[in-house]
This record gives C-alpha cells, structure tokens and sequence, in this order.
C-alpha cells in the first residue's frame, strides 16, 4: 500500500466530481480481534446507499496482539484514529468508534446526526489513472482558492470475510464492507497527488475510490467525492 506523490500525466480513466452538497463522511474504527465491533461492522454495512452518504470502516491493529492479527488492519489507521481522540479531547482510543463528519458520534446505534444543510464550501474534482496502481489527484473543480485542508485518499473494498480463529471473535464468520484497503494522506490540499499500490487479491469490482478534504486543526470535512472502480477503465 505504498503512496508517493506523482507528476501530472497526459490521460485519466475517469473524473468524480462533487455536488453542491457535501456528502456526509462516518468513518468507523474497527477491529477483527473486538468481539464488541461486529454490531457496528453489521451497522455500517446496513447504512442507506446514497450520494449523501460515504463510508469508510479502518481496521485498526492495536488488537492483533491477542492471537488473531486482522488482516485489513494498518498501523497508520490507528495513527488516524489517535490524531481523533485528541481532537476530540480524549487520552485514549476505542473500538468500535464511530467518527461523523470529523466529530466523534457515541449514539451511532439510534442514527446519524442531521446533515449540515449548508452548500459545501469547496468543489473538488477527483482524477483517477488506474493500472497497476492508481495515479489520483484532487483539484478546485471551478478554478476558486482553497482553503488550507489536507486530503486523504481511500480504496475501499465490501463483500469481505474472515474466519476468525483466535482472539475474542474466535470461531465467528466476520463479514466487512467498506474496508478501507489502501490508503494515502495526509497531502495538502493545493498539491493532492499519490500514487497507490493495491493490494494483492482486491476485487475492482468492489472497490471504491474515497477522497476527502479535512480542514487542518479543527479536524472540519470541507468536501468528500467517491468514484467506483468498477465503472473506471484500467489499463
């Protein structure tokens, strides 16, 4: 899951660009080794499809130390997570977390907080060339300055499983969507290229292209644009 800036390149495969809303971002810190994290992996997968909606399920390895290693879990993915909590004002991380347009959300189990009803304050457009890796970047799609923010860029993947054969969900069938298996980021904002190295066995099929822009220090989701890879040509 190597990332590394790239130059710019003649051609892309596909173009996203976003809405005059921003779509609403929950991002849920998980693990395969929590035996309290498959209700909120169950209650991702079940949340509505839509354009308002972009989901993002970080396995995090802080549990891989308990005899099951999750195989989607990424050091930089609890790195994330702690960045969070002390934004948040906390002094330690949890699982299941769930993470609502940049603010920690405690009551995900009765629903997610209204979306802000504002229009977005940027429009980004993102690019993506896809071959061996995916070559992305994230521009001003109507020319305006942006903000000072940092991008992430995200390939997730649904339709997952494990047999779990240690740790607390020892003899369980786990089943994952939205597992975020690549990553990238932060880059700032004015300059957000990468290119990612997909790992070994992803389905394109079932992968989705997540970029979002944060605003630095307060942690803000200004804009958020998905793309499938199932509809983006490969070389």
């Amino acid at each position: 899951m190597l990332a590394a800036p790239v130059g710019a390149w003649a051609s892309v495969d596909c173009i996203a660009r976003s809405g005059p809303a921003r779509p609403q971002l929950v991002e849920l810190y998980t693990s395969e080794g929590c035996s309290s994290c498959p209700p909120a992996d169950r209650w991702l997968s079940r949340l509505p499809a839509s354009a308002g909606l972009v989901r993002l399920a970080f396995h995090v390895d802080y549990w891989d130390d308990l005899g099951w290693p999750d195989r989607y879990a990424d050091p930089r993915y609890a790195q994330r997570q702690s960045i969070q909590a002390a934004r948040d004002g906390h002094a330690t991380v949890y699982t299941p977390e769930v993470v609502v347009d940049g603010r920690e959300w405690r009551r995900w189990s009765s629903g997610l907080p209204a979306r802000a009803a504002a229009p977005a304050p940027i429009a980004l457009a993102l690019s993506i060339r896809s071959g061996d890796r995916l070559e992305l970047a994230l521009v001003s799609a109507d020319g305006a300055s942006l903000p000072a923010a940092d991008v992430h860029f995200a390939v997730t993947e649904y339709g997952l499983s494990s047999a779990v054969r240690a740790g607390e969900n020892r003899g369980k069938r786990l089943a994952h969507d939205h597992v975020v298996r690549a990553y990238a980021g932060p880059l700032p904002l004015d300059d957000a290229r990468a290119a990612i190295e997909l790992p070994t066995g992803l389905d394109r099929q079932r992968a989705t292209v997540v970029a979002y822009a944060q605003a630095r220090g307060g942690g803000e989701i200004l804009q958020v644009v998905q793309q499938s890879l199932a509809t983006c040509g490969s070389h």
